[in-house]
């Protein structure tokens, strides 16, 4: 008997003790998932540099559009009436007004294009018409900043008159008399400003939910090495044949650094469009010039963004739309955090005083009776409410 005893022990410690293998691979154990490699110091440097990036450009464009409204509208009238001291940003021949401002156009469409071709030929895998898609938003951006601009100086060269009444001739032969030009001058700079770094904003959200495709991918691989059934698979990427499944994996691991630097370029950017507006609505301009300005810029992003593009008007789409569903491009930047079950109980529960996770003191059986009746196993929110661990307690000592 003792040594039936010792033998059963000696397995029951040979069970527990036992070891796989080191040829038996980690995806071969049933119920395990791929893991990600150790990433390298300088991949997290460099991820810790987008992560402060998307704190900049993923502030909710509303609140960044009222905040615009509020700068141009009270730093317009304290330019006016406060003798604020000239600096740097005052001179209109500085290096940012010179090399950037007048060239904002240029350079917001160069990263914004390098951004949108890379990003897009990822999650749209490479497929050609769909990327063109993507790119009709930045054509449409291009026609309405030539219009605009070319109104506000069309608006200024017809609606103004030359300081000398002696002169009656455009503005070119008043200020070539060396006279004044006096007119409605629509601030060309605060337009363009404000246009370039909303454009920026909406076009950077393709980035939310960019680094989980690594992830999508391995479990996908994974699945697929599996034969898992339809109803198994649980990553965005179920619906793709295989040559697009390689096609999105080799476009990733291609052109996802190059994503990030675009990206940080682009936050760059956004932060000296906005140096640059303030110190143009303190220094240029008058008030309604500034703040006309201001306001056709942020219709113009309304009109295209939130309802040309949203309702798919033109064949326009939204940004990070295209094969791979990796992100919802209408979701909100600050999700709402779920709450527990505890906050989402039901004011009259019965509370029962614990310590370490066990009642203190005993309640009668009808209490902890009302008290399950009270809250059923699935409340109408959804939320799976447990059995009380004392009504089971109780109903054991009965029996």
């Amino acid at each position: 008997m003792a040594k039936k005893v010792n033998n059963r022990n000696s397995s029951i410690a040979y069970q527990m003790n036992f070891r796989p293998s080191e040829d038996v691979k980690r995806g071969d154990k049933k119920g395990s998932k791929p893991l990600p490699d150790p990433p390298s110091i300088s991949h997290v440097l460099l991820l810790m540099v987008v992560h402060m990036c998307r704190r900049v450009l993923f502030i909710d464009p509303n609140i960044k559009v009222g905040i615009y409204i509020l700068i141009v509208f009270f730093g317009s009238i304290l330019g006016d009436v406060l003798p604020i001291p000239r600096t740097y940003f005052s001179k209109k021949d500085n290096l940012f007004n010179v090399y950037f401002v007048k060239l904002s156009w240029g350079w917001t469409m160069s990263l914004v294009g390098s951004f949108v071709y890379l990003t897009s030929s990822v999650y749209c895998c490479g497929e050609v018409a769909k990327i063109r898609r993507h790119f009709l938003r930045l054509v449409l951006a291009t026609c309405m900043w030539l219009f605009w601009t070319n109104s506000f100086v069309y608006v200024e060269d017809t609606y103004g008159y030359c300081g000398k009444v002696t002169i009656r001739s455009g503005k070119k032969q008043c200020l070539a008399k060396g006279s004044t030009w006096h007119s409605f001058s629509i601030s060309g700079h605060v337009f363009i400003l404000i246009y370039c770094t909303l454009i920026i904003m909406e076009e950077a959200k393709a980035l939310i939910g960019w680094e989980a495709i690594s992830d999508h991918l391995r479990n996908e691989d994974h699945n697929r090495a599996k034969n898992k059934s339809i109803e198994d698979l649980s990553t965005p990427l179920e619906l793709l044949t295989p040559v697009q499944l390689e096609l999105l994996r080799q476009k990733y691991e291609k052109f996802t650094p190059y994503v990030r630097v675009c990206f940080i370029g682009m936050t760059i950017l956004s932060i000296v469009w906005d140096v640059m507006l303030i110190s143009t609505t303190i220094y240029f301009h008058s008030t309604p010039e500034k703040f006309v300005a201001s306001v056709i810029a942020v219709l113009i992003w309304f009109f295209t963004y939130r309802f040309l593009y949203t309702n798919r008007i033109l064949n326009m789409c939204l940004p990070g739309e295209g094969v791979v569903r990796y992100m919802n491009p209408i979701q909100p930047l600050q999700p709402s955090l779920t709450r527990r079950a505890s906050f989402t109980a039901k004011s009259n529960e019965l509370k029962v005083p614990t310590f370490m996770g066990m009642p203190i003191g005993m309640l009668s059986k009808n209490q902890i009776t009302s008290q399950d009746e009270s809250s059923p196993s699935q409340s109408k929110s959804g939320v799976l409410v447990p059995s009380s661990p004392l009504s089971k307690s109780l109903d054991r000592l009965d029996r």
